[in-house]
């Protein structure tokens, strides 16, 4: 009998068996946010290149607007609920800002989420040593 492993688990069970985490940097996170009327068609086309959705040539730019089914390509694949709700480090609101998102998983990478494919995948036990560093850490006075 072969042992099942999963490949985000690290032999952990419950919430975490399904789960994989990225860290990716806030300025990645806020320009997935959707394009709107003041974008060119160009800059909308460009945009749901980048995060896999179709459209026709042909489409006008309110029908390519209406074809975006979500306000932020990241935040709709993750399981946080908005912006809002991310775990931020501590560094400053530069280059070195970044955000802990975390997604559903199974054992088949290709059934990751593609607007993941560029960033690095964690585990639990990987995601809780890196959040445990002195950038997402804070002394408490």
């Amino acid at each position: 009998m072969s042992e099942e492993t999963n490949r985000w688990s690290d032999d952990y069970s419950g919430r975490w068996r399904s789960r994989a985490y990225l860290v990716v940097p806030v300025a990645d996170i806020n320009s997935a946010d959707a394009p709107t009327d003041s974008n060119t068609v160009a800059q909308i086309k460009t945009w749901m290149d980048s995060y896999g959705y179709s459209y026709t040539s042909d489409m006008s730019k309110a029908e390519l607007l209406g074809a975006i089914p979500v306000s932020n390509a990241l935040i709709a694949n993750a399981i946080q609920s908005g912006k809002d709700t991310l775990r931020k480090n501590n560094g400053d609101d530069g280059d070195s800002s970044k955000a802990l998102l975390k997604f559903a998983c199974d054992n088949d990478p290709d059934n990751d989420p593609s607007v993941f494919s560029s960033y690095s995948k964690l585990s639990h036990a990987q995601i809780m040593t890196t959040l445990s560093g002195t950038e997402w850490t804070s002394a408490i006075e």
